[in-house]
């Protein structure tokens, strides 16, 4: 395989798992989005209480079942802007819209961005750190 075969074959795995990530927090799938983090993965809310740090796929699972009463409908898109890959690890600006209704029928829109950060672990690419900040609610 050449270099540019590699950069594009990394490129599209990390692209997929931003996707694959979208669809199933869009699904509440909490397996779904556990097995898309590496072991000592980091979640980070900044600007939510309890969220600030969330560390480990167990404590991934606690915070995403948590959440789930709170909004029971739940639609994620996940736009990759830049990725970067440097060998087993890689770095990407993410894009979100997201739409969450509470069960009050409320609505919250939200657009905003991860800074991302992804492994390379047995071949499959992991995010290692997610991290995300609002850019705009209405």
């Amino acid at each position: 395989m050449t270099n540019d075969d590699r950069w594009t074959r990394d490129q599209l795995e990390i692209r997929s798992l931003i996707e694959n990530y979208s669809d199933a927090a869009c699904r509440r799938d909490t397996d779904g989005i556990v097995a898309l983090w590496a072991d000592d993965g980091r979640w980070s809310v900044p600007d939510m209480k309890g969220l600030e740090n969330v560390i480990g796929k167990a404590a991934i699972r606690e915070t995403w079942e948590g959440a789930k009463p709170l909004f029971p409908f739940c639609f994620l898109i996940c736009t990759p802007g830049n990725i970067e890959i440097n060998g087993d690890v890689a770095s990407a600006r993410v894009y979100t819209t997201e739409i969450l209704k509470d069960p009050q029928g409320s609505v919250r829109n939200a657009v905003g961005r991860y800074d991302d950060k992804f492994k390379r672990i047995n071949g499959k690419w992991l995010f290692s750190e997610r991290t995300w900040y609002m850019l705009h609610h209405g």
